[in-house]
């Protein structure tokens, strides 16, 4: 009996790896603005670079949706094809949009002040990571774990470098992400 479970928990896995092997570039993407956007906040102090932090996060939104797009034949494959459990492959992006909106709209309103910005995004990033990572392995609830107290330790005691360490840190943790997913996939 135990073995049958673990049998049926290893395909699960190994069907929402082949699901989440289409969203790795998306990792690498917004890990690269991340970080791109780490080293702008560390060179604003000598330039006004805030023109380029927009551009790249423009960059990878449209890259991002480039990436969708292209995938969209990959998604009308896998909605004809036997579900793994989670239904249309394009869900997976629904909670991070959520998240992402959600964000936006704090800062947007003035809920979050930009001193604390950079902290909510990657506690949600951290909280995201140890999400996935009960569903994929456990070395990405420890690297979410990890980001999470990083991000607690840069809130309570080094607030005014968050914005460069937790951009750089949480860019560096989206790569790091993506390229265990991808070498789990194989």
């Amino acid at each position: 009996m135990q073995n049958t479970k673990q049998t049926d928990l290893a395909t699960k896995r190994k069907a929402w790896l082949s699901q989440a092997h289409a969203l790795i570039p998306l990792l690498f993407i917004w890990g690269a603005e991340w970080m791109f956007s780490a080293i702008m906040d560390f060179a604003i102090y000598w330039r006004d670079l805030d023109w380029l932090k927009q551009a790249a996060f423009i960059t990878a939104v449209i890259a991002s949706l480039v990436q969708i797009w292209s995938l969209r034949k990959d998604f009308r494959k896998d909605a004809s094809a036997e579900q793994s459990g989670w239904g249309h492959p394009a869900l997976l992006l629904l909670p991070g949009v959520l998240l992402i909106a959600a964000i936006a709209l704090l800062e947007a309103i003035g809920a979050v002040t930009p001193l604390f910005a950079p902290v909510l995004r990657a506690f949600v990033l951290a909280i995201g990571f140890v999400q996935v990572g009960l569903l994929l392995g456990k070395p990405l609830m420890y690297l979410g774990l990890w980001l999470f107290a990083l991000t607690a330790l840069m809130g309570v005691w080094y607030l005014g470098y968050s914005a460069v360490i937790l951009e750089g840190m949480g860019g560096i943790s989206l790569i790091a992400g993506g390229y265990m997913l991808r070498v789990w996939g194989r």
